[in-house]
Order: structure tokens, then sequence, then C-alpha cells
């Protein structure tokens, strides 16, 4: 039941009485102050995550009790806060993390604090960037229909120390603005334009380059043709090689979240690549599957395989990406950008029909 106003002495300025909702609860957001109200936890490598600290004070005249600590969604965990009393004009420490994860991207969660009283909590943002040392701005081409299949999009080293695109999927990029030859830059624009591939776009684009932290990383092409169909709740279902020696492997570790189903093999869809099951251990319920890399053959450059898991009444086809390169070397040498970007195909002109030869058939619409 809602509190009556207190009388107002003659002369003095109305006070606006405390708004209370029926069940006895202030209706307002509690008296904290957050510092910062977004905390940014900057680049995090894949797999890696990010953390950071909140100061929380209370600004009011009483003391206050945190009730709860409620992040938005899984990929976010925070100090266990529940119960802590804060007297006026202190402060608490919260300390926030989010999750890492293998891809490229932006994370962004609110974090829910309720109070003892209040009926709205007070909510905090925290937000980062999974990125490697080399990253492209925007992530990801976006070439759901209806949208542009050509663009440009910036590829650029975190640390700001200039470095060289060896090849984009074995091709030279398209540079705006840079002459391959000129000296090696920190950042580039580099054009793309899918209806260059046929007959159809790959997956993603292969990216190779000198820098030591990433020799090798991938751009998505979002569309319908390359979303991935889960068989198994993976973490990634584009697996990245990084740099391999020229006859020799790489030893990778892939997360599912379905641990309850054992993966008995693993097959590799081309023969110049070959695909070993080498162990598996569930932690947390989460599956890691260690699995072994080997190009076969001479040849160097990129290589973007498919390959199957197989469970016993499941399986999940993954593409696995990397650089073959000659062992020791350290810049492009075997990455075979071979030639720029072919131009889009031209369609042929059929041949004009004999004479008397029936028109062909229409195709069904």
């Amino acid at each position: 039941m809602a509190q009556a106003p207190s009388a107002v002495p003659a002369g003095a300025a109305p006070v606006a009485p405390p708004v209370v909702v029926t069940d006895g609860m202030n209706a307002g957001a509690p008296p904290l102050r957050a510092e910062p109200v977004v905390l940014d936890v900057g680049f995090m490598l894949p797999k890696v995550g990010g953390k950071g600290t909140f100061t929380l004070t209370n600004t009011s005249d009483a003391p206050i009790t945190i009730a709860a600590v409620t992040p938005s969604c899984k990929c976010t965990a925070t100090s266990k806060l529940a119960g802590t009393v804060v007297a006026p004009g202190k402060s608490v420490t919260l300390d926030a993390e989010l999750e890492g994860v293998a891809v490229p991207q932006i994370h962004r969660a609110a974090i829910r604090v309720a109070v003892d009283g209040y009926a709205q909590p007070l909510e905090l943002q925290i937000r980062g960037e999974t990125a490697r040392a080399v990253r492209t701005v925007p992530a990801l081409i976006n070439a759901v229909e209806g949208k542009p299949r050509q663009g440009r999009y910036v590829v650029e080293s975190l640390d700001g120390k200039p470095f060289r695109i060896c090849a984009i999927s074995g091709r030279v990029p398209d540079y705006i603005g840079f002459t391959p030859g000129d000296a090696p830059k920190s950042k580039y624009l580099v054009k793309y334009d899918l209806d260059t591939w046929v007959p159809s776009f790959p997956t993603c684009l292969v990216v190779e380059t000198d820098h030591p932290e990433c020799p090798v990383f991938d751009v998505w092409i979002r569309h319908e043709t390359t979303i991935p169909v889960p068989g198994f709740r993976m973490k990634e279902y584009r697996i990245n090689a990084g740099r391999i020696d020229v006859g020799g492997s790489a030893e990778l570790v892939v997360e599912m979240d379905d641990s309850g189903e054992e993966i008995l093999a693993a097959e590799s869809m081309s023969p110049s690549l070959r695909v070993d099951l080498v162990s598996q251990v569930v932690v947390d319920l989460t599956r890691r599957l260690t699995l072994r890399i080997m190009p076969t053959g001479p040849r160097t450059g990129f290589f973007n395989e498919n390959f199957k898991l197989y469970g016993r009444e499941r399986e999940q086809p993954l593409l696995v990406y990397g650089s073959v390169r000659p062992a020791g070397s350290t810049d492009c040498t075997g990455c075979e950008a071979a030639a720029p970007a072919i131009p889009a195909a031209t369609p042929v002109p059929a041949a004009p029909a004999a004479p008397g030869t029936p028109p062909a058939p229409k195709a069904a619409p």
C-alpha cells in the first residue's frame, strides 16, 4: 500500500515523497555509482578472454545490500557479491571476465546488479574484441542475399608494426593506395570482388602474412551457402592450422559443447590433406579433441580443405586452413601469390543453330 505524504511546514518548499511500488520497494535504481559504467577489456587473443574491474560506490546515507549480480549471457563471469553490505560512501569492487572464443568478433554483454529494496537493477556494460595480431576491419564480408558482392576492408597489425600481405587465398592482393614492392606498412586497404571466384566463392579468404605472430588467418564470407550446419555444437567450424613446414604437421585442439557423444574418427575429404584424431578428453562439459593436420605433397602456399568428425550417430563437416612454408622461412617465401584476382567470367554466346533446327525448350521457372 502506497505511503501517504508527510505534512509540509508553512512556507517550506514541498518535498517529493519517495516513489514506492506496492510491494514496498523503491521503484528507482539503487544509489550505486559505477566506475566505469562501460568496461572495455580491449583486444583479446583467440581462446584467451579478457578481465576487468568495476568499482561500485554507495552514494546514499544508509547501508545497502547487494542481492545478486547477473550477467546477460554465459560468456561473462563475475565475482560473487550477493549478500555484500556497502556502507555509506564506501566502495566495493566487481571483477568481470569475458570468455575466450576462437573466432575473431566483438563481444558485448550486460551485468545487472540488484540491491535489496530497489526494484530496478544497476546495469553495467562490458565489451571486448577477440582478434589476432593482424586483423581485418570489418572482421567478415557480409554477402547475404541482397548485399553487395564487391567492397573493401582494412588489414592492420594491432602492434602497429609494418608487415607484408603475402597472398590472399593464393592471389596477389588488390590494394588501394599501395604498390607491391613499396616499403611494408602497418595498415592496408584491400578490395574484393566475390564474382571473380568461379564457379562459386569460398567459405573464407585465407590471408597469409610475414607477421611473426600471425602468419595466416581467415576472413569469413557470410552467405547463405557458407553458414555451417551443426551436427555437433562446435566452438568453431573453421580451424586455423597456422604455419606448417613443408613435410611437417600441426597438432590442434578443437573444442565442442557436445560432451556426451564420443568422436570415433576424423577423415579428410581431400587427398592433399591428412587429418588424424590423436586424443580426446572431457573437461567441464567441453570435449577437447587433439587433431594432427598434415598437408601431403611438396606444394607450398595456403590450403583450405574440408574434413569430417564422426560420432556414433552424428557427423560434423569442418573446414581447416593454413599455410605451408619452407622450413625456417620467415618472409613470404612459398606463399605462391601467383596472380591477381581474375576478372568476372564473361558469358560465351551460344553458336547459331543450324537451319531447320527446332528451338531448345525453355528452362522451368
